[in-house]
């Protein structure tokens, strides 16, 4: 697939697709295939990233990372098509830059991709959207699990997470038949228990929460003000209340409280 295809399909913004392409017309891609071809190989994903930055030098908005993502995750169009994965699944899980994009927005006012450390994984084949939520094939010692993440467009009602999680299990048992009986794990303060104090009882992050044994309570994190708050300050006094989660989030750490990004394996 060429990446004025994929750019296209993804709806990426206009003014970014413009200047991916400038970019993309007069850059030899030929020059990084070693580091874009290894993003295939998940213990090679960091490595290869760290020279990629290294050859592309000075990128201060990150145009020429972002291009180099965009042709990674063109090339292995190939690899869905030779296993006989659907379109749909190829371009959800590619619609990653656009949303990551809007996110940053929505944030800062700027039109910006910054998550080309997480978008290895898109541009190597190692994760999926399939429905509600995204399914990264994780190499954790000599063992792979099914790495669940909450992409931040989820519908996050239990009938809809049940026909992600359905999915994916026919998915993989198709596709990657090694990973049928794979455990299925997710990191995230989505799943800290002090939530159950800020929720009502009928919660959807509650209903999700308690589909998770919790094996281990996690490192203390402040990623979830970006996604509960759609902000990056990180002055508390400031976050906004416009949800009853919002305002007694707030209460909580104003208080002095953390919130933990917690780890639970899913539940047979």
């Amino acid at each position: 697939m060429e990446i004025h295809t994929l750019c296209d399909k993804i709806q990426l913004q206009p003014k970014i697709k413009s200047r991916i392409l400038e970019f993309a017309n007069d850059f030899d891609f030929n020059s990084v295939d070693k580091q874009l071809f290894a993003f295939q190989i998940y213990e090679k994903m960091s490595e290869a990233l760290a020279e990629l930055q290294t050859i592309l030098g000075e990128d201060t908005e990150n145009i020429k990372i972002l291009a180099c993502m965009l042709k990674a995750s063109a090339d292995v169009y190939e690899i869905y098509k030779d296993k006989g994965i659907s379109d749909e699944i190829y371009f959800a899980t590619m619609k990653c830059y656009t949303r990551f994009i809007n996110e940053t927005y929505q944030m800062t006012g700027k039109l910006y991709f910054d998550r080309y450390w997480w978008t290895t994984r898109q541009a190597g084949c190692h994760l999926f959207r399939i429905g509600e939520l995204e399914y990264e094939m994780k190499h954790i010692e000599k063992n792979i699990v099914i790495g669940i993440h909450i992409p931040s467009d989820v519908d996050f009602s239990p009938s809809a997470i049940d026909n992600s999680l359905a999915s994916a299990k026919h998915f993989f048992a198709a596709y990657y038949p090694e990973l049928s009986n794979a455990e299925y794990r997710c990191h995230s303060w989505l799943l800290d228990r002090q939530l159950k104090e800020m929720l009502n009882d009928n919660s959807n992050i509650l209903s999700f929460q308690n589909r998770f044994e919790i094996f281990d309570k996690g490192e203390i994190g402040t990623e979830f003000i970006d996604w509960l708050y759609n902000t990056r300050t990180t002055e508390c006094d400031n976050l906004p209340e416009n949800t009853s989660l919002q305002r007694n989030m707030k209460k909580h750490l104003l208080s002095g409280g953390v919130i933990r990004n917690a780890y639970g394996r899913l539940k047979l």
